[in-house]
């Protein structure tokens, strides 16, 4: 009998690829072949693999909804996974948890949370789907021995303290584009989610902030104190944060870097403090990793703000405070105010982070190939081969299966046209990147193996 075989879509490479490659390392530990190809890929994997089971990030959009009903004809699994789970209004809650698409097909659902768990049984899921509450896999990677990844090199490290800023204004964006993109982006949720009714009212609230922001930072920098990482988030656009660079001094410019590509893992690890632009899962990932956080305050709208997080950071809502605050909390690290109820807080929101939620998910799946019934291939059409042969095909020239050739070409002759395309692009992973990733995840087992 053949192994059985999984494939896990992969939506963003720089959040969501470590994580898939390192279920995909447990897996095949318990005898599970894998497959991660990225999410467009999500029908060709069919003809390509006939697999056993699928995961995905979500399957609440309609025509995945549909999708997941073909598969469960064709006796394919199907596994959700989000890659966003802590969801602290309730109305986003109840909207993910599946609210206005329940007819989808799900055999199994790993929540990061309690609370998520709840609003899936809230909203009829568990009559149908096995949900398990395992944590958020990506945390993994603050634990032994997959935190080995993202050792920085002790002659890399500057003398003065390594601040990181994290920034978290996706919404910004929109306020210069065509107001078509944003009524594009946001209607899913305006006539669903109550605090997105009004979503140009987050686009304002956002672009404020960003604008405020920019005070904040330029008092770090001119204190000439630490050096400063400034960390874009993935889905914003880097350029506002790159032409403040370029105004920079020469001087000024050699203690900043502006890194949106690494790994986020990797730089909470490597500095010594960590600043967030209100409610922003980068300060909890900075309590696993015991660095002192302080939380930037900005108009307190309640989408962007949540009072529960913000007690357990240190705040700061004035610009000129700012570098004192980063000193006395360098001074004593720890923030033993907040440590046992940031413990609190990161079991009911996290699952209690322990280095073992991608394990747990891929014991559940291997559980379940056990018992599962073979497919009914002789329901696959010829578009389903077809497309897996494209596939194929593109990987083997190294290529994804969204491959457009002439897309350079277009984002130059039309860059505000293609911009979501070039965006989708660039988040897309490709056979190297699994390759490289399967590779630092080896690394990592050696290492620890030398010791």
């Amino acid at each position: 009998m053949p192994s059985p075989n999984v494939v896990l879509l992969v939506d963003n490479k720089k959040r969501d690829l470590l994580v898939a490659a390192l279920i995909a390392h447990h897996l095949e530990e318990m005898g599970v072949r894998c497959h991660l190809e990225p999410l467009h890929a999500y029908r060709a994997v069919l003809g390509a693999y006939k697999p056993d089971l699928i995961v995905f990030n979500h399957l609440t959009a309609s025509h995945l909804v549909a999708y997941s009903r073909r598969l469960a004809q064709l006796g394919v699994l199907t596994a959700v996974l989000p890659n966003e789970g802590i969801l602290y209004n309730r109305d986003v809650l109840r909207y993910n948890a599946g609210k206005h698409h329940r007819g989808a097909h799900i055999d199994y659902f790993f929540c990061w949370n309690r609370a998520h768990k709840e609003a899936l049984s809230e909203t009829g899921f568990a009559s149908k789907t096995h949900i398990e509450v395992v944590g958020v896999p990506r945390f993994d990677f603050y634990f032994a021995p997959w935190s080995r990844i993202f050792q920085e090199v002790p002659a890399q490290r500057s003398s003065r303290p390594n601040v990181l800023v994290c920034t978290n204004f996706v919404f910004a964006r929109f306020h210069d584009l065509p107001p078509s993109r944003a009524d594009r982006f946001f209607a899913p949720w305006k006539d669903r989610i109550p605090a997105y009714g009004n979503y140009w009212e987050l686009i304002e609230s956002r672009y404020r902030a960003r604008k405020r922001f920019f005070a904040f930072l330029e008092a770090i920098v001119h204190a000439g104190r630490f050096t400063v990482t400034l960390r874009p988030h993935p889905s914003e656009d880097a350029s506002v944060y790159r032409e403040w660079y370029q105004q920079l001094s020469p001087a000024l410019q050699q203690g900043v870097t502006i890194d949106q590509e690494s790994n986020i893992t990797r730089l909470i690890l490597a500095c010594d403090l960590e600043i967030s632009c209100e409610t922003c899962t980068t300060a909890l990932e900075s309590w696993i990793a015991h660095k002192p956080t302080i939380e930037l305050v900005f108009d307190r709208h309640p989408v962007f703000f949540h009072p529960e997080v913000a007690a357990l950071n240190v705040l700061c809502d004035d610009p000129a405070e700012i570098v004192s605050l980063i000193e006395s909390q360098l001074a004593a690290p720890e923030q033993k105010t907040f440590a046992e109820a940031r413990q609190r807080h990161l079991a009911t929101w996290c699952n209690g982070p322990d280095g073992r939620s991608a394990w747990r998910i891929a014991r559940t799946i291997a559980q379940a190939l056990q018992k599962k019934r073979d497919g009914e291939w002789r329901g696959l059409q010829w578009s389903d081969y077809r497309r897996g042969l494209k596939l194929k095909g593109l990987r083997s020239l190294g290529l994804p299966y969204n491959y457009d050739p002439l897309l350079f070409l277009k984002k130059r002759l039309f860059p505000r046209k293609y911009a979501s395309r070039v965006f989708v692009d660039e988040k897309t992973i490709r056979p190297r990147d699994v390759v490289q990733a399967r590779a630092l995840l080896q690394q990592s087992i050696n290492e620890e193996g030398k010791e």
